[in-house]
């Protein structure tokens, strides 16, 4: 029973490692701003080689190499808005899919209570 148990839990160690981790803020459904270079991020073992595939690149893939504490950074070009939903594949040798990504402008505003937003954009 022993060895048994000495088994099962250097398995579970074994399949813990290999795993790319990625911040909340870059998930499934989200926006990347159009016609510019946007950073994807994470961390994975020492040293592996991470490569990203977005399908709006007919193929090209873009990689980086995690430093020693599994940090990595790439930067890649987006295209022009457009409605369809594109998707990004990162892997270390295991994948994962980010889907549902939108091309457009995204805008962050904060401020006073005299912001206003032009009349072009708002009815009367």
């Amino acid at each position: 029973m022993k060895k048994f148990t000495l088994f099962l839990l250097s398995a579970l160690c074994l399949t813990a490692q290999a795993k790319i981790h990625l911040p909340e803020i870059l998930s499934d459904n989200m926006v990347l701003q159009q016609q510019t270079s946007v950073n994807l991020w994470g961390t994975t073992d020492t040293k592996n080689t991470i490569t990203i595939t977005p399908s709006w690149s007919n193929g090209k893939t873009f990689e980086a190499k995690a430093d020693k504490q599994g940090k990595w950074l790439v930067s890649i070009p987006t295209p022009m808005a457009s409605f369809t939903p594109q998707t990004i594949t990162i892997s270390d040798g295991e994948s994962i899919t980010l889907s549902n990504i939108l091309i457009g402008e995204v805008w962050f505003c904060s401020g006073q209570s005299n912001m206003e937003i032009s009349t072009v954009l708002t009815k009367k």
